[in-house]
């Protein structure tokens, strides 16, 4: 994760997955919290953190992907299609993004 983070000028490092939804191409979803990055290094936090886009663009433009994978508890449930409590967990290594939309604060 060093490296990936050494080689982003101006960027953006999420932190966890708060919630998100999709629509046929379309996803978004919003980090717990987020840092700014500049050179190289994180910087100041940042809140109210969102990512969108099409999901199949967003995935052409992962340039980076760690060694690093780690699993979260599933303490949470889906509740699509009338299917709550299906226990849910989530997990990834770190993944670098050429380019992504943001919004929030």
């Amino acid at each position: 994760m060093q490296q990936m983070l050494a080689e982003i000028d101006h960027g953006l490092y999420a932190v966890r997955a708060y919630g998100g939804q999709t629509m046929f191409e379309q996803f978004t979803f919003s980090a717990a919290y987020a840092f700014a990055i500049e050179h190289g290094k994180m910087g100041e936090m940042l809140r109210d953190v969102v990512l969108t886009g099409n999901v199949f663009e967003t995935l052409r433009s992962i340039d980076g992907i760690g060694d690093d994978l780690t699993m979260y508890g599933g303490s949470g449930g889906c509740g699509k299609g009338e299917q709550f409590p299906l226990p849910v967990t989530d997990g990834a290594p770190h993944i670098r993004i050429r380019n992504v939309t943001v919004g929030g604060k």
